[in-house]
């Protein structure tokens, strides 16, 4: 196997197909590739020295998705009585076909967020998740039906049916930004689209799995499928597969030191913050610059995403008798505004700030330099909300949005 043999079964070339798949040797060059895009995943996205089990993720991924993809297209040539060949070898060409297209999650380590604002970095990782997507998906479906000996629209549906649920499992599983109708969080833009492609993700992916699994049954009745990697010759030097693989792997380490050094700051302020020691956490930011920490990173918590350890108003209470950094002021200020959500939050009873939390927020707006223009977004929803009684507030309920009003009227610094 060589180089060009991977070149070629990236694009899905027959022979390529039947090379690997007969090529015992080709199972530990996938599993560098496998390793190498983990590397190529979490680089920049997590911290690796206390948290190395993110590197291992896409390889307990890889053994549970190709085990599931593997019985679903290949497990009629298992069942039948003669003539089938051995459940693990033929398991083991098909993980080798399957780990062989970690390649294309090289695309991944693209550093977006280092060269485009928050929400085009966010389209741009978007997209090229749908090109690894898509391109993964075509490429199993043309491995399917080379190695069972099926035509592709008979492989097609078992590999879409597969894909569907993957994709499901994950918009359902991923934290998405929590939004509602009546806007109880401020979004920022980059969270609304991460929603909506979440929440389009889970509308296509369910009204189109019940097309796939229709079309995965009737493949199953029609289809007469025959493992065709079996008995192939296997020939030729791997050296220079070999030293791609050795390749993808070492070219992490000039490039660690940099982008962990980053990830080490990012991951020590979240485990202060995450561990109720706000203070040292916001020592550990206002030590530092914005530069010094992820692109785009938002310190705990995620506002957006209903994140309350800690909380929001703990922190802001905090600012109050400290002096930090201007942008860790301005950072966790913004996120207080968004908290306080969206100009009609007041209209709906179930998303507006009520009880304990309220009060505080109101006691918050009243004494900060920023409270009245926050509590001037807020004004004409509060005003109407007291004057037709609904959504209903008990009395210290009305104090707060009371207090609240006298602070809109204030003088804006």
């Amino acid at each position: 196997m060589r180089i060009r043999t991977l070149l070629l079964y990236l694009i899905g070339d027959r022979q390529a197909i039947l090379d690997i798949a007969a090529d015992r040797r080709a199972l530990w060059v996938g599993l560098v590739f496998v390793l190498s895009a983990g590397f190529a995943r979490e680089y920049d996205g997590h911290e690796l020295l206390h948290e190395p089990w993110h590197l291992l993720i896409p390889l307990a991924a890889s053994l549970i998705s190709s085990t599931l993809l593997f019985v679903l297209a290949c497990g009629k040539i298992l069942i039948r009585r003669e003539g089938r060949p051995t459940a693990w070898s033929t398991y083991r060409s098909f993980l080798t076909l399957f780990w062989m297209t970690a390649p294309l999650a090289w695309l991944y380590a693209i550093p977006y967020e280092r060269f485009l604002s928050e929400v085009d970095a966010i389209q741009a990782n978007l997209w090229t998740l749908s090109l690894v997507a898509v391109w993964r998906v075509v490429l199993m479906v043309r491995v399917v039906a080379v190695i069972t000996n099926i035509h592709w629209v008979l492989s097609a549906p078992l590999v879409m049916l597969f894909a569907d649920g993957v994709a499901l499992a994950a918009a359902f599983v991923m934290p998405i930004p929590i939004i509602s109708g009546m806007g109880g969080i401020r979004h920022s833009d980059g969270e609304k689209l991460i929603h909506c492609v979440a929440i389009a993700i889970r509308i296509l992916g369910s009204l189109s799995l019940s097309i796939w699994l229709i079309g995965s049954i009737v493949s199953w009745i029609i289809a007469r499928p025959s493992w065709a990697a079996a008995g192939r010759p296997v020939s030729g030097s791997i050296a220079g597969i070999l030293v791609l693989a050795a390749a993808s792997l070492l070219v992490w380490l000039p490039i660690l030191p940099f982008t962990q050094k980053e990830q080490h700051l990012r991951w020590a302020v979240e485990r202060e913050m995450r561990s109720g020691r706000i203070d040292e956490g916001l020592d550990l930011m206002s030590a530092h610059s914005p530069g010094d920490f992820p692109p785009h990173w938002e310190p705990p918590p995620r506002v957006g995403y209903r994140e309350s350890t800690p909380h929001i108003l703990d922190i802001v209470e905090a600012l109050q008798r400290r002096n930090d950094a201007g942008w860790v002021r301005s950072r966790y200020i913004d996120a207080f505004r968004r908290f306080m959500g969206e100009e009609y939050a007041f209209y709906d009873p179930d998303e507006c700030k009520r009880g304990e939390e309220l009060k505080r927020a109101a006691l918050i707006i009243s004494q900060i330099p920023e409270g009245p223009a926050i509590a001037a977004d807020h004004q004409k929803t509060i005003q109407e909300a007291l004057r037709e009684g609904f959504p209903r507030f008990d009395d210290e309920e009305r104090k707060s949005l009371e207090l609240i009003l006298q602070t809109a009227r204030k003088p804006r610094p």
